[in-house]
């Protein structure tokens, strides 16, 4: 979906590479195929940039099966480790073994004891990555036909496309702002692609929408840069298909809980009866089994979002968090429902 060139936005620095105090000498691409369970290895593309932005693509040799992320690199000096916050629930860790090479350590960030192949190594420059997909969160602004949205996790800016699903951001845009170049938060799936500048000769780094999700007013990046966690986390009801889901006076909120534990068990309501059941989670994969519910007559429209959030459950084959936002999609790759964090006090 993208070509991504070695200045990714602006502010970015990919200029002549710079040894820092953490030994990596930046920026620089990491690459090395990795041991993989139930596949031929997975190949590692990750480039580091000095201002803590990375770009990781995980391809699964022998499958059609690809995973990219972008997000914020530290590390911790006493562990000489690596982390790329953005990569999922926990941060992927490599241990720094040298300028040129790095170690993948477990979700704990402990070291991986096996003779098997574990390192990435660099070859001391930046090989650009092609074809980047993003699930992505951020502050959008539109004003005067330009369009320009800054990515929650990196902070980095983007001009905004209006070509694919541009149009429906837009509209959802000016919707739900109160006042002209207002700041809203967005989610959508999109690209960075070189497209011509607004002003002046040659290309830039641009924001390509391929689906807009949501807007979502009072919202903003510091709220939304680090994932929410698939479990234990209290996930308000949005969206069931194309249905917006609101609370109804005197009615308990519409929301969906997944414990961790075994069993896996969840419960859930859209404000008259109780859900509760099973679920098993694999990856991205998830699926809801021994559904039962109570039976009080539920009076319209609750009657009806029960059975969309029944079909809802019955369908969901695959998850995906982007910031605090979820989305359950089904065997096609289709979302079939949206669902916000929300923190107790």
């Amino acid at each position: 979906m993208a070509a991504i060139g070695t200045v990714r936005a602006e502010g970015a620095q990919a200029g002549k590479a710079e040894t820092g105090a953490h030994g990596l000498r930046l920026p620089a691409t990491f690459a090395g195929d990795l041991p993989c369970a139930d596949c031929a290895g997975i190949r590692y593309h990750l480039n580091l940039w000095p201002d803590q932005v990375f770009e990781l693509r995980l391809s699964w040799l022998g499958l059609e099966e690809r995973r990219d992320s972008m997000g914020r690199w530290s590390v911790n000096p006493e562990r000489r480790a690596l982390m790329l916050w953005g990569t999922g629930e926990f941060p992927t860790q490599f241990a720094i073994l040298n300028n040129q090479r790095l170690r993948l350590l477990d979700t704990q960030g402990r070291p991986i004891v096996s003779d098997l192949p574990y390192e990435l190594a660099s070859q001391g420059s930046l090989e650009p990555i092609t074809d980047l997909h993003l699930s992505l969160a951020g502050m959008f602004v539109y004003f005067a036909d330009a369009a320009r949205l800054t990515e929650c996790q990196t902070s980095r800016s983007y001009p905004v496309a209006m070509e694919g699903d541009y149009l429906t951001l837009e509209r959802a845009y000016t919707e739900a702002r109160s006042e002209p170049k207002e700041p809203l938060l967005v989610t959508l799936d999109g690209s960075i692609a070189d497209r011509p500048r607004m002003e002046g000769a040659g290309t830039e780094p641009t924001l390509v929408v391929s689906r807009f999700v949501n807007v979502w007013p009072n919202e903003t990046c510091e709220r939304n840069r680090a994932e929410a966690s698939l479990t234990n986390t209290y996930w308000r009801i949005v969206r069931l298909d194309d249905a917006d889901v609101h609370a109804q006076d005197g009615r308990r909120e519409p929301h969906i809980l997944l414990r961790a534990g075994e069993p896996a068990r969840f419960s859930g309501t859209v404000g008259c009866n109780q859900f509760i059941g099973g679920y098993a989670v694999s990856g991205e994969s998830l699926h809801f089994e021994a559904v039962a519910s109570t039976k009080i007559a539920c009076p319209p429209p609750l009657d009806a979002l029960e059975r969309a959030f029944t079909e809802v459950l019955g369908r969901t084959v695959n998850w995906n968090i982007t910031a605090q936002f979820l989305e359950f999609r089904d065997a096609k790759g289709e979302p079939i429902g949206l669902f916000q964090a929300v923190y107790l006090r």
